[in-house]
């Protein structure tokens, strides 16, 4: 029972951070949104400035324009001092257009820029998923189902984990029952591993056990999930699941491992305190 809660707790938990790195995360994330969205206003509310500057040249040198045509014939002696108030409105007209442009320029980027800089603060391994689902958005995805997953294979084979995890969680949405889904959720939680994100890990593995428990990947994939829950300081319910590998698929390879875990913790056991 002890068992199952603690698999319970950590299969339907979203963030599993110490409390309270958590909290000092949550209030650097809002300190960045903050300054982000003050940012924004000033950006916004100088280009509405500068908005109603460019209007007001405009206006100026259409009156200029419109006073030159009107009195150049009769006031031949004001005809230079029109000119030259031209001269400058167009001027300033130009500097206040370059001005919005570089106001447009910098708004667009801080927009781009806020949703990886917040992928960079979210932590370990938020900036690569960030990129990574770039990529993927990029590739054109097969109809086929066989196609799809072996898409999402030649990418992991490449060193693009990232891209192929995007792929294999596509494929486990669109053919959630699909065998191969059995093998994109153990890929899932590989990646997971080798990345050390335990706690995807048991998630992705766990999904094999519970969903396919007839694949040819459920015990390996059972015997993972002991292994990540072993790198998250949960030995005893790891050495529960050891258990279960052996029980459950006591022929297969992955219980022949699983015994040799459960011995190194009984020797574990044994050895004296250190002094």
């Amino acid at each position: 029972m002890r068992r199952l809660a603690a698999l319970a707790l950590l299969w339907s938990s979203a963030c599993w951070v110490p409390v309270e790195r958590g909290r000092q995360m949550e209030d650097r994330i809002r300190q960045l949104e903050a300054e982000n969205a003050a940012m924004a206003k000033q950006i916004e509310e100088q280009r509405a400035t500068v908005r109603e500057r460019v209007q007001k040249a405009d206006q100026k040198i259409a009156e200029v324009n419109a006073t030159a045509h009107r009195t150049g014939a009769d006031l031949s002696v004001n005809q230079d001092r029109l000119e030259e108030s031209l001269k400058r409105l167009r001027g300033e007209l130009e500097e206040e257009q370059h001005r919005l442009t570089q106001l447009e320029q910098g708004l667009a980027a801080l927009r781009s820029d806020t949703e990886g800089r917040f992928a960079a603060l979210k932590g370990a391994g938020a900036l690569q998923d960030f990129e990574a689902k770039k990529k993927a958005e990029g590739l054109k995805r097969p109809t086929d189902k066989a196609a799809f997953f072996a898409l999402a294979q030649k990418q992991e084979a490449s060193g693009e984990k990232g891209v192929a995890r995007e792929l294999y969680e596509e494929y486990v949405k669109k053919w959630p029952t699909d065998p191969r889904a059995a093998d994109a959720h153990f890929r899932l939680g590989e990646i997971a591993y080798g990345e050390k994100r335990y706690r995807e890990a048991v998630l992705s593995y766990g999904k094999v056990a519970q969903d396919f428990p007839r694949s040819d990947k459920a015990p390996d994939a059972l015997f993972r999930t002991a292994e990540s829950m072993v790198q998250l300081g949960l030995r005893d319910d790891a050495r529960a699941i050891f258990e279960d590998v052996v029980s459950r698929y006591p022929k297969s390879t992955a219980a022949q491992k699983a015994k040799s875990r459960l011995a190194e913790f009984s020797r574990e056991k044994k050895k004296p305190p250190k002094k």
